[in-house]
């Protein structure tokens, strides 16, 4: 809309003009013809017609009615040349130079259309006053005086001149534009390619290693990248496929993820995943990818950080909070933890389950006589037979010192059965932690001896099921059954099975 605004507005001069020689030249002629006006009815009709249509355009443009201004004029002209011709001579008429002028004109002012209906309008005018003054058809003729087409030269002269001025000038108006349009172009170009020189210069040395691929192809690594991955030189890492790089474990997670950045459907704008470096070690990393358009086709763009330190640093931190320093088994924390849910998935399943508390039997002998190096191999022994006497999904934890926690869920629904289950872990426990030690050591001066030593354990065995005594009990009860068989003479195992009686205090069986 505002294009065509200025389209119109660009026109009003030469509208202006022509509507100007609308209202002066019928004035003129009046004056130059004199006492001749009545010597004809084209002299009183025609120059008050053309002086009418004049003000009928001014009013039009007046009210920003440019097109109707326009259209009126070029068909008011073109009937009153065709009608002033038949009265004044036919192709001789001094109107008929009027008719190329006022082709270009509707040409400049309406387009090329228009300009093609006045050409064959003015053609088929010309053709009928030839056809009609050969038939004699047409009127008397009256010979107007030569200052008459003296004045409509001059008309038509100026109007043509009028026109070219315009027409250059809209000329070199385009000129400039299209020279102005090419340095904006051309400044716009400049300012891309820096900016994108800028963007590249970003990317190579930025410490974050970032790749762009297309369908699993790679088709730009950054030096970040090559480091990051050892790769030999930017080509190997070309070279390779996404899938080349990504863990196995992950390859599932991160096609998918990459199906979705494609789809440009909404996901999470980063991830943590796992990565193969060329030598084959597994890197943690956080990485985030984009859809882009590189060299003109679709792409993705994936930036890599590097979080190995940073979840080595979260596997040691939980390492230190939830297990033990020494033989790396859950710590009390853990344990309570594994405890609690054990209660909770009985609450909600039932089942019975089984809690041991044991004690190794001559420890302090150990650490008395060899001193805490022997004794803490030991420790180290001793949770490895434990854990290779249950089962994957059992927890064996050191609660303290000597001592040693097993917790076993889901020994079914009997309780006949579990307990029947859980008794022969405890002798299969027993068993294995009463065979042989042969630790290693050094001497001060640095020589080596080995150490054969003998310990039994005692246990304390605890079947439980949907029980609503707080975690501390549980252990306690365990932890009362294992000091039963120490006093009765060690090596041994004893159960707690506790329930509720009739008054609501905890009883228990000891056997």
């Amino acid at each position: 809309m505002n294009d065509e605004l200025n389209a119109q507005q660009t026109l009003l001069p030469v509208l202006r003009y022509m509507v100007a020689a609308l209202l002066l030249g019928p004035i003129i002629t009046v004056l130059a013809l004199g006492p001749a006006l009545t010597d004809s009815p084209v002299n009183l009709i025609g120059p008050p017609a053309i002086f009418v249509l004049g003000l009928a355009a001014w009013y039009l443009i007046s009210v920003q009615k440019i097109n109707a201004a326009i259209q009126l004029s070029m068909t008011g002209i073109w009937v009153s040349i065709t009608g002033i011709a038949i009265f004044s001579g036919g192709l001789r008429s001094p109107v008929m130079v009027v008719y190329p002028v006022l082709i270009l004109m509707t040409g400049w002012l309406d387009g090329a259309r228009s300009a093609k209906w006045m050409a064959l309008l003015s053609v088929a005018s010309s053709l009928g006053l030839w056809s009609a003054e050969h038939l004699h058809y047409l009127p008397g003729q009256f010979a107007p005086p030569t200052v008459v087409y003296a004045i409509h030269q001059v008309i038509i002269v100026l109007l043509s001149a009028v026109l070219i001025v315009f027409v250059v000038r809209s000329f070199g108006l385009r000129f400039d534009q299209l020279r102005e349009t090419k340095n904006t172009l051309k400044s716009q170009a400049l300012a891309l390619q820096q900016s994108q020189d800028r963007y590249r210069t970003l990317i190579e040395w930025s410490p974050e290693a970032m790749l762009v691929h297309r369908l699993g192809t790679l088709i730009y690594a950054n030096p970040a990248a090559i480091k990051l991955f050892g790769a030999p030189d930017a080509a190997a890492l070309l070279a390779k496929k996404t899938t080349d790089l990504i863990h196995p474990d992950e390859r599932a997670a991160q096609t998918a993820r990459m199906k979705s950045i494609i789809n440009q459907e909404v996901i999470p704008p980063a991830t943590e995943s796992r990565f193969l470096r060329f030598d084959g070690t597994v890197i943690d990393v956080q990485v985030q990818g984009t859809a882009i358009d590189f060299d003109g086709e679709p792409a993705i763009h994936v930036s890599i950080h590097d979080i190995t330190e940073r979840k080595q640093l979260e596997r040691d931190i939980r390492q230190l909070a939830f297990y033990d320093d020494l033989t790396h088994l859950p710590n009390r924390r853990l344990l309570d933890d594994r405890l609690r849910q054990v209660l909770s998935s009985s609450k909600r399943h039932g089942g019975f389950n089984a809690l041991m508390f044991l004690d190794l039997d001559n420890f302090k002998a150990l650490n008395d006589r060899h001193g805490h190096a022997l004794g803490d191999a030991l420790l180290v022994d001793a949770a490895t037979r434990l854990k290779k006497c249950v089962r994957e999904m059992d927890t064996v934890a050191r609660f303290g010192g000597d001592e040693f926690v097993v917790l076993i869920p889901e020994l079914g629904n009997m309780q006949t059965d579990a307990t029947a289950t859980a008794m022969g872990i405890a002798e299969k426990i027993r068993a294995t932690l009463s065979e042989p030690y042969v630790l290693e050591a050094t001497h001060v001066d640095g020589a080596g001896f080995s150490v054969t030593h003998q310990c039994t354990a005692s246990l304390g065995v605890l079947i439980f099921s949907d029980d609503a005594s707080p975690v501390d009990d549980l252990l306690k009860w365990a932890d009362a059954a294992m000091y039963q068989a120490k006093d009765e003479g060690r090596n041994r195992i004893r159960l707690f099975m506790g329930f509720s009686n009739s008054t609501g205090v905890r009883s228990a069986i000891l056997a």
